[in-house]
C-alpha cells in the first residue's frame, strides 16, 4: 500500500525539480538576451551620438566620425594592408605572451616552493619590476634591432612580472601548518606540490594569464610605436604622422578587436577560475 504512494511522491518531486530547472534555464537565457540587447544598445547610441557630434559640436579633425572610420577600415581591409600589418602584431603579442607566461611560472615555481630563497631575491625582482616596461623598449631595440625579436621581448616583459608575482603569491598563501601536517602524515615533497601547492596556486596563475593578454598586446604595439616598419602600431603611427584621425581610430579599433578575439579564445580560463579544487591530503604512510 505504501509503495504506490511513495512512487507518487517521488514522481511529483521529480516533476517539480524538472520544472524548476527549466524555469532557471529560461531565466538565464532571458538574462543573457537582456545583457546582449543592452550592450548592443549602448554601442548603437554611442555611434549615433558620435556621428551627430562630428562636424556639429566637435570638429571632425579631432574625433573623425564612425562613417569615416568604417570607410578607412574597409579600404585597409580591401587592399590587404590591414591583414599584412596585423599578422606581425598578433605574432609578436602571442609569442611574447607565451614566453612571458612560461618564464613567469618557471621562475616562480622554485622560488615559491622555497620561501627563504624568495625572500633573498625579492628585492631584486622588486627593483626590476619598478622599471617601466616602456623604458625597456629602446634597450631591447638597441640590442636586437627593429625586427620581431624586440617586440616579442617587450611583450614578454609586460607579461612576466604579473604572472611571476601572482604565481609566487599562490604558492605562498598555503598555510605552513597545512604543509607541516601533510609532511607528518607521510607526504613527499612531490605530493605536497601536486596535491596542495599547485591546486592552491592554480586560480592565481589562471587569473594572471587572463589579465596579461592585453598587456602582451600593449608590449608588442609599444615596440612598434618606438621603432618598426610594419605592424598595427606602425600603421597607427603613420596615420598620426599625416594627421589622419580616421586612420588612427581605425588602428586602435583593430587592436581592440584582436584583443577581444584573443580573450574569447581564453574563455575556458574564465570557467576554470570558477572551479574550486579541493586539497587532497595524502594518505598516511602506513596506508600506502
Amino acid at each position: 500500500m505504501n509503495a504506490p504512494a511513495h512512487d507518487t511522491v517521488s514522481s511529483t518531486g521529480a516533476a517539480v525539480l524538472a520544472r524548476a530547472r527549466l524555469g532557471h534555464l529560461a531565466a538565464r537565457r532571458s538574462h543573457r538576451r537582456f545583457l546582449t540587447t543592452a550592450r548592443l544598445g549602448i554601442v548603437v547610441v554611442a555611434l549615433i551620438g558620435w556621428e551627430l557630434a562630428s562636424g556639429t559640436l566637435i570638429r571632425p579633425f579631432y574625433i573623425s566620425s564612425p562613417s569615416a572610420v568604417a570607410q578607412t577600415l574597409a579600404e585597409l581591409a580591401w587592399s590587404g594592408e590591414l591583414w599584412y600589418h596585423a599578422q606581425f602584431t598578433v605574432t609578436a603579442a602571442f609569442v611574447g605572451y607565451l614566453l612571458g607566461a612560461v618564464a613567469g611560472v618557471g621562475v616562480a615555481w622554485p622560488l615559491g616552493m622555497v620561501r627563504l630563497a624568495y625572500r633573498i631575491v625579492e628585492p631584486y625582482f622588486l627593483v626590476a619590476y619598478s622599471v617601466p616596461a616602456v623604458a625597456m623598449g629602446p634597450v631591447f631595440i638597441l640590442w636586437f634591432g627593429i625586427g620581431m625579436t624586440p617586440k616579442i621581448l617587450i611583450a614578454a616583459y609586460f607579461v612576466f612580472f604579473i604572472v611571476f608575482i601572482n604565481t609566487v603569491a599562490g604558492f605562498q598563501q598555503v598555510p605552513q601548518g597545512l604543509l607541516d601536517v601533510t609532511r607528518v602524515m607521510g607526504a613527499s615533497s612531490r605530493d605536497q606540490f601536486r596535491k596542495v601547492m599547485l591546486p592552491s596556486a592554480t586560480p592565481f596563475i589562471l587569473a594572471a594569464l587572463r589579465i596579461t593578454l592585453p598587456a602582451a598586446m600593449i608590449g608588442a604595439v609599444t615596440g612598434e610605436f618606438i621603432s618598426s616598419n610594419r605592424g598595427l602600431g606602425y600603421l597607427t603611427r603613420e596615420a598620426a604622422s599625416v594627421f589622419s584621425t580616421a586612420g588612427v581610430i581605425a588602428g586602435v579599433l583593430s587592436l581592440s578587436a584582436i584583443v577581444l578575439l584573443m580573450n574569447l579564445m581564453l574563455r575556458p580560463l574564465r570557467n576554470a577560475l570558477r572551479w574550486q579544487h579541493a586539497i587532497d591530503v595524502p594518505p598516511l604512510a602506513g596506508g600506502r
